[in-house]
């Protein structure tokens, strides 16, 4: 089944009832439809069809209905992250095959024409694939890359997944953030498979996220660690969120404790996935507490295994264009129950004094420790080879002393960081990721 699809199904059985409602704006079913189908017809006067469609725009609703009416119209869409500067957005048109570019802001310097509210440039280029859509990859490690993919790699998912997540038509979505974000793009298409309510936020203002939550009766919060943790800080409760989905980052006990506080009859689940598998393993409520580095069980039909340490999956849910089984370069073990520990990339094991050292080992044991709201890890490399691992904490951190005793207790001699730096707040970047480039500088400074 087509995403679009579930638009038309549900923009007439539930015409008048509340698609999506933003920061001070609301929308009905019945006017999403119709504006998905007038502007099918004007793309597809365009010559849409068949073309890869990069569209660049920044408001969440605009994102979605676009790339509803594109894919309606036969084209290829794929949602650019706002955060790309003019100059890496050039780089990926002219490497890229996109046929079309759609922008909601004029961009001198990409030489776009304007039609009507939108801004627009072609090309003479015809789409790599057919009848799928495009992710963008994250680009941490360079411009970020388009991933293909079935509507059917997520829509046959959305079953089981809805199963898990507990997601039917009476469901209330709230989530924050671009729709260029994979997380967000399939969760907000899975809720519409069941003609639920969709609430977003472009605004980072948890105290009107809240606010919000109370007065709109959402029944679940999608959102990474980092922002729930912004979320969990505001007063009062929630008591109709029954569910809090979350991926991407490791949670702190602290942050869990307080969503429990904010939400009491909300369970927690805290999924591990790809952008090139999509849901792998997910584990949830006090289980997360229990062994801070456990991503938890398989979703169903999906396989995971163990080859020369990396996390290889087998699933049908996989993008276009690569085979099964098949590794991200995730390092895991699975335990005596079957349930997935993830152990970080094979580039973020250290050398200390001999031995590997996992970052995520580390880092996952420092956010359970009370008091830390935040923590991230790095390392200094020594002349000899070795590394120095040095630790970024935020929150009521404990005395160096008790903090080493505590981490003793999971932790060998040599995975006990050398150094702790108490900062007010983690560097990030746009995506929500830990600045490494930053946090490198921060540690290259002196003690003191």
């Amino acid at each position: 089944m087509k995403c679009y699809e579930y638009l038309l199904r549900w923009g007439k059985e539930k015409k008048d009832d509340t698609f999506y409602e933003d920061d001070g704006f609301s929308m009905t079913w019945g006017e999403a439809l119709r504006f998905v189908e007038e502007e099918k017809e004007a793309l597809s006067a365009l010559g849409v069809k068949g073309k890869l469609t990069a569209l660049y725009l920044h408001q969440p609703l605009k994102q979605l209905l676009y790339f509803l009416a594109l894919s309606y119209a036969g084209s290829v869409p794929v949602l650019y992250h706002e955060y790309l500067e003019k100059k890496e957005l050039s780089v990926m048109l002219e490497k890229q095959p996109v046929g079309l570019f759609l922008s909601d802001r004029p961009l001198p310097s990409l030489s776009l024409k304007q039609e009507k509210h939108l801004f627009l440039r072609t090309w003479d280029r015809t789409a790599p694939r057919s009848g799928v859509f495009g992710v963008l990859t994250s680009g941490s490690t360079g411009l970020p890359k388009i991933l293909y993919r079935r509507d059917e790699s997520w829509t046959d998912f959305f079953p089981l997944q809805d199963r898990i997540f507990k997601v039917d038509g009476r469901s209330r979505l709230f989530f924050h953030g671009s729709l260029a974000f994979t997380g967000n793009l399939n969760m907000v298409m899975d809720f519409l498979s069941e003609g639920a309510s969709l609430h977003g936020s472009s605004r980072l203002t948890p105290k009107t996220w809240m606010e919000r939550i109370q007065k709109e009766k959402i029944t679940h919060i999608y959102m990474i660690p980092s922002k729930l943790s912004l979320l969990s800080k505001t007063k009062g409760q929630a008591e109709p969120v029954t569910h809090i989905l979350t991926g991407s980052q490791l949670m702190t006990a602290s942050l869990y404790r307080r969503l429990t506080e904010r939400f009491p009859a909300a369970s927690v689940i805290l999924y591990y996935g790809a952008s090139e598998l999509s849901y792998i393993s997910f584990t949830e409520g006090k289980e997360i507490l229990h062994s801070p580095d456990k991503v938890g069980k398989p979703f169903p039909h999906v396989k995971v295994s163990i080859e020369n340490g990396e996390i290889t999956v087998d699933t049908p849910y996989g993008i276009e264009g690569i085979y099964m089984p098949y590794t991200c370069h995730d390092l895991g073990r699975l335990d005596e129950k079957g349930e997935l520990h993830f152990l970080g990339r094979r580039e973020d094991m250290y050398h200390v004094q001999g031995n590997h050292v996992s970052r995520q080992k580390v880092l996952s044991t420092l956010l359970m420790v009370d008091g830390v709201e935040d923590a991230e890890v790095t390392a200094l490399k020594q002349k000899n080879g070795d590394d120095t691992l040095i630790a970024f904490l935020t929150g009521q951190v404990m005395e160096r002393k008790q903090l080493v005793k505590r981490l003793s207790c999971h932790l060998k001699p040599w995975e006990i960081p050398s150094r702790f730096m108490v900062l007010p707040a983690i560097p990030r970047t746009s995506t929500g990721k830990a600045d490494r480039k930053k946090l490198e500088e921060l540690a290259g400074k002196p003690e003191g």
